[in-house]
């Protein structure tokens, strides 16, 4: 069974949300995929408002911007859908005994890039609009490692048990995976030439085992 996507994640938000009317429905979910296929600078209210079955006059009234319409379309993705998508493992994941460190760390980066590759456009929206908005930015990254460390916490303590992952805290552990992925993405939306799932997927392997592997100088010393 295919697993949720952003912008199903997006559509069940909008069906739950009751503050809003079905044109503004229509309105929100058009303006993501729009966002999505061509870009925020690339969109005019025009197509959105074609899209979403509305005359353009209505997206106004519901939405005095663009910039406006973009925030109400990242408000929910934000504060509700990032922290969902950051811990959407699945349950095989999260109950399976890891014979190794490769084992755990070959699951995890794939399932993370597959992810990324199932909704590359969508997550390209959120960069864009994220990425000069230092609040926005900072209020969707702290939500990520909280979730994460809540879900797979329990995975890591039994890697670390079993002696196969560095003795780290397990919000840095997850903070040097998430630093490799989030340079995954970076690449990707930055469109570097070269860029390979399996050649990036093999890499993001290799350095994460080396890094985490457990060793004789593996114990941080923090003052």
């Amino acid at each position: 069974m295919a697993r949720p996507r952003i912008r199903d994640y997006f559509q069940q938000d909008l069906d739950q949300n009751q503050n809003i009317t079905s044109k503004q429905r229509a309105i929100l979910q058009a303006s993501l995929d729009l966002f999505a296929e061509k870009g925020f600078d690339q969109t005019s209210t025009s197509d959105i408002a074609q899209r979403a079955g509305v005359a353009e006059g209505t997206v106004y009234r519901r939405y005095k911007t663009k910039a406006a319409l973009r925030d109400a379309v990242l408000a929910p993705i934000a504060a509700k859908i990032v922290p969902i998508l950051a811990s959407d493992f699945s349950e095989d994941e999260l109950h399976r005994r890891y014979p190794s460190l490769q084992a755990f760390l070959t699951a995890v980066v794939n399932d993370r890039m597959q992810f990324v590759q199932n909704n590359l456009k969508e997550l390209k929206v959120i960069f864009e609009m994220a990425a000069f908005d230092a609040t926005r930015r900072e209020r969707i990254l702290s939500q990520i490692a909280p979730q994460m460390v809540q879900q797979v916490g329990s995975v890591l303590d039994q890697l670390k048990a079993d002696k196969l992952m560095v003795d780290w805290p397990n919000d840095l552990i997850i903070q040097t995976l998430l630093s490799q992925v989030f340079g995954y993405i970076a690449r990707l939306m930055m469109g570097f030439p070269g860029t390979s799932f399996d050649r990036e997927r093999t890499y993001l392997i290799a350095v994460l085992t080396k890094v985490l592997t457990p060793g004789e100088n593996d114990q941080l010393e923090i003052d």
